[in-house]
């Protein structure tokens, strides 16, 4: 199997907030919207690729007795890294222009 796209403590964003067959098996679980980010909690090998959790939402006590829903990877983006600017430098060279 493929290693999973993620790891935990990565930042993603949710491209497919599509959860209605997961919300008919049980409407009280939180899904992942389209645009915030989120943060990977863990990370499941399941028998259709990785499962993920995320940090800003918890669904353990949903299904006491069942494993907690996760959400397939395919759904997901990384966010990519922020550019680090030295601001000295940014606006040394604006005074310089």
């Amino acid at each position: 199997m493929k290693a999973p796209l993620f790891h935990p403590g990565q930042e993603v964003v949710c491209t497919n907030d599509d959860f209605t067959m997961l919300l008919v098996q049980n409407p009280n679980i939180q899904t992942p919207k389209r645009g915030p980010i989120y943060t990977v909690r863990d990370i499941y090998d399941t028998h259709k690729g990785y499962g993920i959790t995320l940090q800003e939402i918890n669904n353990a006590a949903v299904a006491p007795g069942f494993p907690e829903a996760n959400f397939h990877e395919s759904r997901f983006a990384p966010v990519p890294p922020l550019e680090e600017v030295d601001i000295a430098a940014v606006m040394e060279e604006t005074v310089t222009v």
